[in-house]
């Protein structure tokens, strides 16, 4: 009997497509119920719906925010897989920022157990 394997590469790539179509289940679908999201230096964010309020809000200071996945790192031993990434914020007035920046994924099974997003939001302000 052959037991198939998790494409990391492919579901972290379908991941983010779905945060970038503000896919309002994508967390509460892809998420283990103990998933952990940590933001820059912010206070880790722990469960699917606390990690949807927290992405909502942040989000909702822009008029888009979408993912550039530049170079993906896959460890399939591990599970896990580290992204470069160039997000691009769009202000309300239309203004458009790129920053760069890096996130890890955990998966747990087909879920992912951990997200962990770096990218420098200087620019930003």
């Amino acid at each position: 009997m052959t037991q198939a394997t998790l494409d990391i590469d492919g579901a972290t790539r379908a991941y983010y497509a779905e945060i970038d179509a503000n896919d309002p289940e994508v967390f509460r679908r892809r998420l283990t119920p103990d998933a952990v999201f940590a933001f820059n230096d912010l206070d880790p964010v722990n469960g699917p719906d606390a990690i949807t309020d927290f992405v909502a809000a942040w989000k909702s200071n822009f008029r888009s925010v979408t993912h550039e996945l530049s170079s993906l790192t896959v460890d399939d031993a591990e599970s896990r897989v580290g992204v470069e990434i160039v997000v691009s914020y769009v202000f309300p007035d239309g203004n458009e920022v790129k920053v760069k920046g890096c996130s890890f994924v955990q998966f747990e099974g087909e879920s992912i157990s951990g997200w962990r997003v770096y990218v420098d939001t200087s620019q930003l302000a």
